[in-house]
């Protein structure tokens, strides 16, 4: 049979680790709580980022269609400038204008 003395070590080491699972237990509640909170957190920072993509998707839908028809800008400069050089410079700047215009929309959009 196991002694007196003995039980009560038993004992305290019994009620030790039922202390020791109970602080485990409150750490583990308050770390539940943080991670819940991180999720919100998180959660309304994506409804925030949806609401704004929605928003500049809007934008580009609504926005007026980019101008890139160099050929009836041709047109245009061909029935306006009787010398053909000339015509043959604008045409080139509109062009070179456009290609620069398109590379920046291109660059804007890579930002959003």
């Amino acid at each position: 049979m196991v002694s007196e003395s003995r039980l009560f070590v038993l004992l305290e080491d019994f009620e030790h680790k039922v202390f020791d699972l109970t602080e485990r237990v409150a750490q583990q509640k308050q770390r539940i709580e943080q991670l819940e909170r991180e999720i919100a957190d998180q959660q309304k920072t994506i409804r925030e980022q949806q609401d704004l993509s929605k928003r500049q998707q809007k934008k580009v839908v609504e926005a007026p269609p980019a101008f890139t028809k160099s050929k009836d800008l041709s047109k245009l400069v061909s029935s306006n400038l009787p010398d053909a050089v000339a015509r043959e410079e604008v045409k080139q700047k509109l062009d070179e204008y456009i290609r620069d215009i398109d590379r920046c929309i291109a660059h804007l959009s890579t930002l959003s």
